[in-house]
């Protein structure tokens, strides 16, 4: 009896250390989580000091030892209860390391991930009803200037990059969900819930590409591609999720302009907000709201659009964008365009490192379902 329990204990510390590695081995962005049912979660970007560290390891260890002395208190019969003696004191007077400075505040809903489509239409979506239910607080251009911002008890957040930087998806769905009732929700403080789950996902995803399109990207997540309906050529796809697995360009047509020269390496997609008239492109999203959602990816008014251009990696992810001016270049936030995210020109040879760079550095973050 004591030689199976003995063994069932080792067996359950060998399989609660295996869950426990891969767990930790595991991207967050990776885990998808319906009910977290903890009120701590480990964020590996905490500054933890070495001083909690040590705490931690040496805790670890002195309860390594009791369980080791615990068990062979289970196979010994002379020294039994003094190992049994021995393994208590050592487990009561462990020390450990309070929770927070280690781990972060989570919620039920901390690795829940958007299950709508990251597309324009749920994005536009987001934005009307942003405007309609958070801009009076928060500010229609989402400054946290707007008209009801002064007589509030607490001056509302600016819902730019930093509300992205090291956020899961699900906690920011939770403090948005709460309507500033807690004093924990103080990221979304002042946010009406009358917004329904969904609804609260598309703001968030309104203001993610409003906040890419306002920094470039710096400071915060990947974003995708957002997807848009299209009509190919050759018929391949009807919706740019459909052309996952290759490079594209995409690019906001101007109808007195030239078109851009076709490069065999990628895809170019013409956005041309219903424009009539060929463009010479592999596919063309002719709808508004596709026009819309990439304005807001570069951050400038739908008029000032024309001539902006994205890259697309094969897996959705927009890595690099190339606006309208004087001396266009495409820029990146993450480094893709080189040391300081800028590459001059737009000529075949820069195209070209572009393709390599994205290739050589993927975003490993899942992508969502189209």
């Amino acid at each position: 009896m004591v030689r199976k329990l003995g063994l069932a204990l080792a067996v359950l510390g060998l399989l609660g250390g295996a869950v426990a590695v891969a767990v930790w081995r595991q991207p967050q962005a990776a885990l998808a989580i319906s009910h977290w049912p903890f009120a701590w979660r480990y964020d590996p970007d905490l500054p933890v000091s070495p001083h909690t560290w040590r705490q931690l390891w040496l805790a670890l260890a002195q309860s390594g030892a009791a369980l080791v002395l615990l068990v062979c208190a289970l196979f010994s019969r002379r020294w039994r209860y003094g190992l049994l003696a021995v393994a208590v004191v050592l487990a009561f007077s462990t020390q450990w390391p309070r929770p927070q400075m280690l781990l972060t505040e989570a919620h039920s809903t901390s690795y829940q991930r958007s299950p709508l489509a990251f597309s324009d239409a749920n994005v536009l979506q987001g934005g009307r009803l942003y405007q309609a239910q958070c801009a009076s607080c928060h500010g229609a251009a989402a400054d946290g200037r707007g008209p009801r911002a002064a007589s509030l008890p607490t001056w509302p957040s600016v819902l730019g990059a930093p509300l992205f930087d090291n956020r899961l998806e699900g906690e920011l769905h939770w403090h948005v969900a709460q309507g500033g009732k807690t004093p924990s929700a103080s990221a979304m403080h002042g946010f009406q819930a009358v917004l329904s789950a969904d609804d609260i996902w598309r703001v968030l995803d309104y203001l993610r590409l409003r906040a890419y399109g306002t920094s470039g990207g710096a400071g915060m997540p990947a974003i995708p591609a957002p997807v848009v309906h299209l009509a190919c050529r050759d018929g391949r796809a009807d919706s740019l999720s459909g052309l996952r697995g290759l490079p594209l360009r995409v690019v906001a047509h101007a109808p007195d302009a030239p078109d851009e020269p076709q490069d065999p390496r990628i895809l170019t997609i013409a956005l041309t907000r219903g424009a009539p008239g060929e463009v010479d492109a592999d596919c063309v999203a002719a709808d508004r709201g596709a026009w819309d959602a990439y304005a807001l990816a570069a951050g400038v008014p739908p008029e000032a659009l024309s001539g902006a251009q994205f890259m697309v990696d094969r897996r959705g992810w927009l890595r690099a964008r190339r606006l309208p001016g004087a001396a266009p270049a495409w820029t990146s936030a993450d480094n893709v365009c080189g040391p300081g995210g800028r590459m001059e020109g737009g000529a075949a040879g820069g195209l070209g490192e572009l393709l390599l760079a994205m290739d050589r550095a993927p975003i490993a973050l899942p992508q969502r379902s189209p």
